[in-house]
């Protein structure tokens, strides 16, 4: 009977991969440009391949030793990457992770900095690589759902599911600033939470569709909502939100006007949204003049005197000379400044 060393679960890399990875940058780069099909050589490849030769060349190299100490005699002295089974997973290199595993390699512990192999794997779709990592030791976490709701992959997703990862709001909330509307209905369909923040991510990335489902089957909103989709310039949402009696504040024609997005500061003034001197200071620290002369001209309060003592770093040549306009009057500015950088006059 073989014995457990003996019986191989991968493939070996091939013919095509072992002699790209001889080649230098030079001979790499001329390959590149024939006419054939690219070299799928990736970084889980070569350093694999790299172990194997450094243990090759190793004093300890013992040709009928087990091959699951590979790894543990090379890493100590020359440190290859030791992520390489999330690297196949990312790239879908079934036969890297397998071989990774069987020489040694262990799993990375995911942390803020660095994915699992199930969160690669998962993130990128690659379904395979998902179920084997997972089966031989990777643990699953709240963020392997996160990444497979945000990529859209509905598979992944029902995967880790089934097999007991756990979910958060912020499963929804992801899915709804990606836009993956299938993602989000099946979470909401299988008990997956939801806050106002679900709605307010929606709207302020632009997601309609998104946000109607959201509105449409419960989901709380409040002025965030409004107030994200006038920040971002989403004049559709905005126009939805409130339509359907969304809230609005005072921040949101100030972050319109402070972003430049004349429309959605329009649409709120049109609508009944309030504003106030913020408004204006905003849209004049921030140089959006058009929007600055759309409210000037509608109504809403300004301290002149202020912004033109205040320091230059708050300042735009373009709102200034606007600023001295409203002032002095345009004759006078025109007569006293040359650029809009000119000494401000006196009364």
């Amino acid at each position: 009977m073989a014995s457990v060393n003996d019986e191989m679960t991968y493939g070996l890399p091939s013919l095509l991969q072992l002699a790209y990875h001889a080649c230098n940058p030079d001979q790499r780069k001329r390959y590149d440009e024939l006419p054939v099909a690219p070299v799928d050589l990736q970084v889980c490849c070569e350093s694999i391949l790299n172990i194997i030769k450094l243990n090759s060349h190793a004093n300890c190299f013992q040709p009928s030793g087990h091959r699951r100490f590979i790894f543990g005699k090379v890493y100590p002295n020359h440190r290859p990457i030791k992520n390489i089974c999330e690297m196949a997973a990312f790239y879908g290199h079934i036969n890297c992770m397998k071989f990774a595993r069987a020489i040694g390699v262990p799993w990375h512990a995911p942390d803020i900095w660095q994915k699992s192999a199930c969160d690669e794997a998962a993130d990128a779709g690659n379904m395979e690589c998902l179920v084997y990592a997972h089966a031989n030791g990777s643990p699953l976490n709240s963020w392997t759902c996160n990444f497979a709701a945000g990529s859209g992959h509905l598979d992944c997703l029902k995967y880790c599911r089934e097999n007991g990862c756990p979910w958060t709001a912020q499963t929804c909330n992801i899915a709804a600033v990606r836009g993956q509307l299938e993602c989000l209905k099946y979470c909401r369909e299988n008990g997956c939470p939801w806050s106002r923040w679900t709605c307010n991510i929606a709207a302020g990335s632009g997601n309609l569709e998104i946000l109607k489902y959201c509105h449409e089957n419960g989901c709380p909103w409040d002025h965030f909502t409004c107030t994200n989709a006038a920040q971002n310039g989403r004049i559709e949402c905005l126009v939805y939100a409130r339509q359907n009696g969304c809230p609005w504040v005072t921040d949101t024609c100030k972050v319109a006007a402070m972003n430049g997005h004349l429309d959605c500061l329009k649409y709120c003034r049109e609508n009944g949204c309030p504003w106030d001197s913020f408004t204006c200071e905003m849209a004049a620290s921030m140089g959006q003049l058009e929007c600055l002369r759309y409210a000037i001209e509608n109504g809403c309060e300004w301290d002149i005197d202020g912004y033109l003592a205040a320091s230059d770093d708050v300042k735009h040549p373009s709102c200034v000379r606007y600023a001295l306009e409203l002032k002095y009057g345009p004759a006078k500015t025109n007569a006293t400044t040359s650029s809009p950088d000119d000494e401000i006059p006196s009364n």
